[in-house]
């Protein structure tokens, strides 16, 4: 770059911290910039976005109080004011691997750790404002979306031997606007044909994509266990390899490989979301609960901030306090569901919001064992209104099982299919909402009251009927100690076999595992204890 000519490139500074501001103001003038913009604020840079076009924007990560510079970032290309036509360079002094994991699914064009020299920085510029001005022909016609004139842009491209500087990234180009155009059968082919030329990772990932298209479901699973094993196609690989887990109904697997993902990159919302739902099918109350507090905390101040967020962490809060038997650990949960109401209230405090709220103090006076006054706060609630949120339907469909309103709660399981089937819900959810339909339907108590319907039948040598009962409840609450140990005393104790003999082991196993990884309290080691020694001779009929 010759800093001897000025240069009449628009460029926008995105940085709240004065010294910095000054710092990059005085390296673009050295590099003879003359046309710079700055912004100290998230909202004034958002603002002059919608007003102007800049050729280059510089964001930094810092910017004080609300807002971070992620967070702007994702809302500029949430509301299209970064077009292909503008070079992003994001820069931070923050370089935890989550927060560059982050940023770079966002796909800026460069990021540039702090502190950094002027020469870096001119690097940087230099190639991103070379390749927006050689292409801008190409970036044009993909901001108009003009993805037939923009293919043919590009072919002609490839057959001029003076542009072969830009090949590599006009073939990924082509190939995002293949699958852009749901051309899979056409994307498929490209993408063979340049595997065969070079090993790229943007085509094995474009490849991968057409093969889920095409239900060519076991030639996505070799390409992505090999993708897995590789630091720059592994958040990729996670991702893709949760929604096969999940359409081969492997729901464990599935989640685990989202907890993987969630914890390279936790500040994407979509991910952490379905966290949130695999977790609930799974029964998995605590890894459902830090994903509703993970969706709180990253989306605060963001363009995502929204009511249900807090409903969703106080709901979780519940859930997760109604499996456990942790009495510290309750109240905490208690008091982090009544917190999210109370920051919902001073967050949100224009939006109606009386009902939902009013089903989730119910159902933490269900949770403080107060069920009559949680039954009395719900029994003068409609079920016959039409449904606005499936979450909200849902908690108040679940508030009224637990309460013992089962006709109420099974109307509304009959709406929320409905709805479902007339609405496409998202897929995770709406098995998770099959799930819990049925679930609720085999339990006319909730699943304490079923655990302590199950005590009583067991004391009464009622081996069969405690056994289903305990089953279930183990079923629903799987990594509740509690109903564990109960399950594995009745079958071990049982005078005669309650299931066949694979399934039993099996079962034993399972409780024994949750057993001896959970703190029991005085009473239930005892008890443990002295059953061990039946253990073996049971496990060996």
């Amino acid at each position: 770059m010759d800093s001897s000519l000025e240069r009449d490139e628009r460029i926008l500074i995105i940085d709240e911290q004065a010294l910095s501001q000054s710092y990059l103001r005085y390296a673009l003038e050295k590099l003879s910039y003359q046309d710079i913009t700055v912004a100290d604020r998230p909202q004034l840079a958002l603002t002059l976005c919608r007003e102007n076009h800049y050729d280059l924007i510089i964001c930094s990560y810092n910017q004080g109080e609300g807002k971070d510079g992620y967070q702007l970032y994702e809302e500029l290309k949430f509301n299209g004011l970064q077009k292909y036509t503008t070079g992003v360079i994001f820069i931070s002094a923050e370089t935890d691997p989550t927060l560059v994991h982050s940023v770079i699914e966002l796909q800026p064009d460069e990021f540039l750790a702090k502190p950094f020299a002027i020469k870096d920085l001119q690097v940087r510029i230099e190639r991103v404002l070379k390749r927006k001005e050689q292409l801008r022909q190409l970036y044009q016609l993909l901001d108009a979306q003009n993805h037939d004139a923009a293919l043919s842009f590009i072919d002609e491209q490839l057959s001029d031997a003076n542009q072969r500087k830009w090949f590599p990234l006009l073939l990924k180009l082509k190939g995002d606007i293949l699958l852009n155009l749901a051309r899979y059968k056409e994307a498929e082919q490209y993408f063979q044909a340049m595997l065969a030329i070079q090993p790229f990772n943007w085509a094995r990932m474009g490849l991968v994509r057409c093969y889920l298209k095409l239900d060519k479901e076991s030639q996505a699973f070799s390409e992505l266990e090999a993708m897995l094993m590789r630091s720059d196609s592994r958040l990729f690989a996670l991702d893709l390899l949760a929604e096969l887990e999940f359409k081969q109904k492997r729901y464990q697997e599935a989640q685990q490989h989202l907890i993987d993902a969630t914890d390279l990159a936790p500040r994407n919302l979509l991910r952490q979301q379905k966290l949130f739902h695999m977790s609930r099918l799974n029964h998995d109350y605590e890894s459902q609960y830090r994903a509703a507090k993970d969706m709180v905390k990253f989306a605060r101040f963001s363009i995502f901030e929204q009511p249900d967020l807090y409903l969703n962490l106080a709901r979780a809060s519940i859930d997760f306090a109604l499996s456990s038997e942790d009495e510290e650990q309750n109240v905490r949960l208690n008091r982090q569901a009544t917190q999210s109401l109370l920051s919902l209230q001073k967050q949100f405090n224009k939006h109606e919001l009386s009902e939902q709220q009013h089903i989730i103090q119910a159902r933490l006076h269900y949770l403080q064992d107060n069920k009559e006054k949680a039954k009395a706060l719900l029994r003068g609630l409609k079920v016959d209104t039409p449904i606005q949120s499936l979450e909200d339907a849902l908690d108040k469909a679940k508030a009224m099982h637990e309460v013992g309103l089962t006709e109420n709660a099974e109307h509304l399981f009959e709406q929320i299919s409905d709805y479902c089937l007339k609405n496409q819900a998202d897929p995770m959810l709406n098995a998770y909402l099959q799930q819990e339909k049925a679930e609720r339907k085999q339990m006319q108590l909730g699943p304490r009251e079923l655990n302590n319907s199950a005590v009583q039948l067991y004391q009464r040598g009622h081996w069969e009927q405690a056994f289903a009962a305990f089953s279930l409840a183990h079923q629903v609450m799987p990594k509740n100690a509690g109903i564990a140990l109960n399950l594995w005393q009745t079958i071990l104790t049982s005078p005669r076999p309650l299931c066949p003999i694979k399934e039993q082991n099996k079962l034993l196993r399972q409780c024994q595992r949750i057993i001896e990884q959970a703190m029991l309290k005085p009473e239930q080691q005892q008890r443990y204890d002295q059953l061990k020694h039946k253990l073996k001779p049971a496990a060996n009929l």
